[in-house]
């Protein structure tokens, strides 16, 4: 996915965890929105691409893996 896209797909999720670095950054569109500065820093990489990995599930957006994340999002589900 390319730059806008990206945004698009991001502006859309009503929630989103970003695992940047060693924490993990939570967005809420209703308390506190990710900006439009925000999704090119953690969601689109120096080429114009999406950043891998991202899950998308309904308006959920998780981007970053580590099995504490998961399991803080989707609360075990799967185990």
């Amino acid at each position: 996915m390319g730059k806008e896209e990206t945004a698009g797909l991001a502006r859309r999720a009503w929630e989103l965890y970003v695992k940047h670095g060693q924490e993990v950054l939570h967005f809420e569109a209703g308390r506190n929105p990710i900006t439009d500065a925000e999704i090119l820093a953690y969601l689109v990489h120096d080429d114009g691409q999406l950043r891998v990995p991202v899950l998308v599930r309904g308006g959920l957006l998780v981007r970053g893996y580590t099995e504490e994340l998961y399991a803080r999002v989707f609360g075990g589900e799967g185990r």
